[in-house]
C-alpha cells in the first residue's frame, strides 16, 4: 500500500485475462512456478552493494537487470543497471532471445515495479538455461524503498496510474526532452494520436512545446477536430526511430548509469 488517495484511481474493473502481464507467452509454457529465486530487500540490498562493488573492480559475473519500459527506467532506475530500451513488456522475450550471449553464464539481479513482472520475466530468462542463476527482488521496487528509501535506487518509481511517479529521495535523474534541464514529471503528449509521456518543464509547456516528438508537435498543429469515437493511429517520430528491440554490447558494460 502506499499514500495517493481515491483520486488516483477513478476506476474500478475486474477482468479475467490468461496472463497478469502481457508478456506473449503461455503460462502453460513458461510457468511463474519456474521463477528466479526470490530475494528480500534487505538480501537485495547486499547483493547490489557486493554488485556495484565488484564492478567498481573491473568484475563483470553479475547483472543487475530492469525488466521495466524504458519510460520508467528513464526517470529512477538502481544505480548501475542494465536498463532495455523496449517499450512493452511484451518485446521482453525477443530482448532476451536477441542478447543471449550477454546473459550466458552471468548472475542475474532483476528488479520491475512490484515483482510481478518478474515473475515471468525470470521464468522466461531461466527457460533458456544460459544463466548461472537468476534471482528477484520480491515485492519489487515499491518494497525496497519502504526498507532502503535512500538505498541503490535513485528517482523517482513509475506506477500506472494518475500520480505517475512517487518518490522517497530528491535525485532527478532524467531531463526535459525540449530544453534539457533537470525534469521527471510525465505528461501524456497532447497529440490527440499519440499515447505516449513526455517529459517536458513548464517552461517549455508555456511556451507550447507539449508533444514527445517534432511529428506529434506538427500534427497536433494540423489536426484541431476528430470525428467522435474515431480510432486513432498511434504513430509518431519516437516509435519510428526506436529499434523495437535492442542489442546489448556483451563486452563493454560500464556504470555509467551508477555515476
Amino acid at each position: 500500500s502506499s499514500a495517493g488517495g481515491a483520486h488516483c484511481f477513478p476506476d474500478l474493473r475486474v477482468g479475467v485475462f490468461k496472463e497478469i502481464v502481457p508478456l506473449g507467452i503461455d503460462p502453460k509454457i513458461v510457468s511463474y512456478k519456474e521463477t528466479g529465486i526470490h530475494l528480500s530487500p534487505q538480501e537485495f540490498h547486499r547483493e547490489v552493494e557486493q554488485y556495484l562493488s565488484q564492478a567498481s573492480q573491473g568484475q563483470n559475473n553479475t547483472i543487475l537487470l530492469d525488466c521495466r519500459n524504458f519510460y520508467e527506467s528513464k526517470i529512477g532506475r538502481f544505480q548501475g543497471c542494465l536498463a532495455p530500451d523496449i517499450r512493452k513488456f511484451s518485446y521482453f522475450p525477443s530482448y532476451v532471445d536477441e542478447n543471449l550471449e550477454l546473459f550466458k553464464d552471468k548472475r542475474v539481479l532483476m528488479y520491475c515495479t512490484g515483482g510481478i513482472r518478474c515473475e515471468r520475466g525470470s521464468a522466461y530468462l531461466r527457460s533458456k538455461a544460459v544463466c548461472k542463476e537468476v534471482y528477484q527482488l520480491k515485492g519489487g521496487i515499491h518494497k525496497y524503498l519502504e526498507e532502503f528509501p535512500d538505498g541503490f535506487y535513485r528517482g523517482k518509481l513509475f506506477v500506472f496510474d494518475d500520480r505517475y511517479a512517487i518518490c522517497s529521495n530528491e535525485d532527478i535523474i532524467s531531463a526535459c526532452r525540449y530544453c534539457g534541464i533537470m525534469w521527471d514529471q510525465y505528461e501524456l503528449c497532447s497529440s490527440q494520436h499519440c499515447r505516449q509521456l513526455v517529459l517536458t518543464c513548464p517552461s517549455c509547456r508555456n511556451k507550447g512545446l507539449t508533444a514527445c516528438c517534432p511529428v506529434c508537435q506538427e500534427k497536433e498543429l494540423n489536426v484541431t477536430t476528430r470525428a467522435s469515437g474515431q480510432a486513432l493511429k498511434e504513430e509518431c517520430e519516437c516509435t519510428r526511430i526506436r529499434p523495437r528491440v535492442p542489442i546489448e554490447p556483451v563486452l563493454q558494460r560500464t556504470l555509467d548509469a551508477g555515476k
